[in-house]
């Protein structure tokens, strides 16, 4: 069958896909990536092809351009309530309603029999209800907006969906999820289980770690502090800088940042316990971790939860309030969702503290891991997605 995989215009929500991408090309079915320029990079490190269309969106430059100067998100707009608990969205319905007629153009020529797309992508729902083909969100994690966000999109997307020969925005045929069932939004439905692969690119393992392969541990502690390229970018130099003298003090206590060399130069020196090194495979490294502190993005979370780390989150943005909030409330994390906890060195050492030294952080995050391990594998969902596809053929 030809399948084709839609992705929002952003470099981090492609990569994803990529593991279900990979288990339909394996399994003999045809793959195409279709996109804006934002994901061609990343479509290329997966290893699929892609059909560039539009212009770019650039992400990066719309954030920081609604930043205050100088101001990290969280400094610039704090959280909002829990009715807000991504505080996003509206910009992607928006997306969807200026790319659909390209998309549905190229699909046209295409003729898939099956859309994949990210949670955010409510084109690729227009696409398959006018197409008459099954279309499939993935969710990337815990899912405070796509899912929830499907009613707004129906209303603010109808007039489109008529105009398209369509009566209303259709749901999914199905919507893959990764996250365990219990770190997932309790008030969401159970949609279709398929296990967590990480994927975010390709890299190389740095030298230190593969020296570390097959040594006994020592009784050192060794945090992995991973906030995300973005969180640099969008102002945030001198929050990590804080944050890693912060953790200067912890005795017993290794840190090993992600950072890039750009940002390294800019932080300066960092306490003798504390290794900056580029950003790699987290997955490589999170076996040989006690802990892990992150900004609460999906990849990171996910990639934690599969190695059963504890995490400490600092939220900045979006979905990752989500992420942290559910950690917190299956007892496999702590999160600081506030500017004033976030810059307050006691407090962070405390929370970090406490992860490494109560085991209930640790068993709760166990119990996590096993909870995914449990689901079914891409390779496994394959078939999940054909039995939708014969279905719908049945139909026509």
């Amino acid at each position: 069958m030809r399948v084709l995989v839609m992705t929002t215009p952003d470099p981090s929500h492609l990569p994803p896909l990529a593991p279900v991408a990979w288990a339909l090309r394996v399994a003999g079915h045809e793959v195409v990536v279709a996109g804006q320029p934002d994901s061609a990079e990343s479509a290329r490190t997966a290893g699929l092809n892609i059909v560039v269309l539009g212009e770019r969106f650039d992400t990066e430059r719309l954030v920081l351009g609604a930043l205050t100067p100088g101001k990290r998100p969280l400094e610039a707009r704090p959280r909002g309530g829990p009715g807000m608990k991504g505080g996003f969205g509206g910009l992607w319905i928006e997306r969807g309603r200026a790319m659909t007629g390209a998309h549905l153009d190229f699909a046209r020529q295409y003729r898939p029999d099956l859309i994949l797309s990210d949670p955010l992508d409510y084109a690729a729902l227009i696409v398959g209800g006018v197409l008459g083909v099954p279309a499939v969100h993935q969710r990337w994690g815990v899912d405070p907006v796509g899912t929830p966000r499907i009613p707004a999109a129906r209303a603010e997307l109808a007039d489109l969906c008529r105009s398209l020969g369509l009566d209303t925005l259709p749901d999914p045929a199905a919507v893959l999820d990764p996250c365990p069932p219990s770190l997932q939004l309790p008030e969401l439905a159970p949609q279709t289980p398929v296990r967590y692969v990480p994927f975010n690119g390709s890299g190389a393992l740095p030298d230190w770690l593969r020296r570390d392969w097959g040594t006994p541990s020592s009784d050192t502690r060794r945090v992995l502090v991973s906030l995300g390229r973005r969180t640099l970018t969008y102002h945030g130099v001198p929050f990590v800088r804080a944050l890693l003298h912060a953790f200067g003090s912890l005795a017993g206590v290794e840190i090993v940042a992600t950072v890039d060399a750009g940002h390294r130069a800019v932080i300066g020196e960092v306490p003798p316990n504390v290794r900056m090194t580029d950003p790699f495979p987290l997955h490589a490294a999170l076996d040989s971790c006690d802990a892990i502190v992150t900004h609460g993005g999906s990849a990171t979370t996910m990639t934690a939860t599969l190695h059963g780390v504890p995490q400490l989150a600092l939220p900045q943005m979006a979905d990752c309030f989500a992420h942290g909030d559910r950690l917190a409330a299956c007892g496999a994390g702590i999160t600081l969702d506030t500017v004033g906890k976030q810059d307050d060195p006691e407090l962070l050492r405390a929370s970090l503290r406490r992860l490494l030294d109560d085991p209930g952080y640790t068993a709760s995050a166990a119990k996590l891991r096993a909870e995914m391990e449990s689901m079914p594998t891409p390779a496994a969902t394959v078939a999940v997605l054909e039995g939708l596809v014969r279905q719908n053929q049945r139909k026509v």
